[in-house]
């Protein structure tokens, strides 16, 4: 799915400049072949993610009867987490498709916000209903909606403008130094069920904190450091057991990079969305201090 929302973003966004003070004139009219491409790149999208999830996720325990099940401290929140981001990357997407598209920032907002629902909530969660090992969480859901609409909160209100969501993972077991060396990654992705080893995952809240700081002082620090904040569990059961992880560290703001060249600018902008390694320092639940923390 990531791979999926990469080439579609990499391949479709309009680059907004390096500057996000800097105020792009919107587009008015709206590109009908390039709304026919969004269209026509959402239903591959669309049909190949349900394939895959319905094979691994849905079909071994799918039933007639929808269940209800709010697994609210499953593991330790670290869910909601993931359901908040992943909803928040796909809405933040798609709103600048349409914005590539011809669509206004606020409309593009909006739609990316509908899809990302109707996705996570109408298809997902829906499906989950029908399972007996996952149920309809009304918390995830709850999650996935304040993800999708993030990018319209900010464009009504500039101060959250300053945060952005990213995300980190290793298969837990494994340190970072291990995608250096492909087979151990490569055992560690087969033997470990990617899309909830929530022990390897570590969420985060990215902050533009240079603009809170008076001009005297924002002279001195490059303009792509950012703060993060991160939350990550070990041990988890899955039954509300485990423990959580609370990082502050290093991160690299992406959007403020200008290479001087259009598809580079595109690629950064996409990987915007994850946190790369960087000094952290963990808070919780004993101090400890990383020279690089991915």
């Amino acid at each position: 799915m990531l791979l999926t929302l990469f080439v579609l973003f990499l391949g479709f966004c309009r680059v907004e400049p390096a500057d996000s003070n800097n105020v792009a004139v919107e587009q008015t009219k709206v590109n009908k072949i390039k709304l026919g491409i969004v269209t026509v790149g959402t239903l591959g999208f669309g049909v190949v993610t349900y394939d895959y999830f319905n094979k691994v996720w849905w079909k071994p325990t799918r039933v007639k009867k929808f269940v209800w099940r709010d697994d609210w401290n499953d593991v330790l929140k670290a869910d909601k987490a993931g359901h908040f981001y992943f909803s928040y990357v796909l809405s933040d997407v798609y709103k600048n498709l349409f914005k590539w598209v011809g669509f206004s920032s606020k409309t593009s907002a909006f739609l990316g916000a509908g899809i990302s629902t109707i996705y996570e909530v109408g298809v997902v969660e829906l499906t989950d209903g029908f399972t007996t090992k996952w149920g309809f969480s009304p918390s995830d859901a709850i999650s996935d909606v304040f993800g999708a609409f993030f990018p319209v909160a900010q464009e009504y209100i500039p101060m959250l403008r300053i945060f952005s969501f990213k995300w980190s993972y290793t298969p837990s077991g494994y340190t970072w130094l291990d995608y250096f060396r492909f087979g151990s990654l490569k055992e560690a992705l087969y033997k470990k069920q990617f899309h909830t080893d929530y022990s390897g995952m570590t969420f985060w809240a990215s902050v533009d904190f240079q603009n809170l700081l008076p001009e005297k002082f924002e002279k001195f620090i490059p303009d792509f450091l950012n703060i993060a904040v991160g939350y990550s569990v070990k041990e988890i059961n899955y039954a509300g057991r485990g423990y959580s992880e609370v990082f502050v560290g290093i991160d690299y703001n992406f959007l403020k990079v200008d290479t001087g060249s259009e598809f580079f600018n595109k690629v950064l902008r996409a990987l915007n969305y994850i946190h790369f390694p960087a000094p952290t320092l963990r808070i919780k639940p004993k101090v400890k201090f990383y020279y690089l923390y991915f």
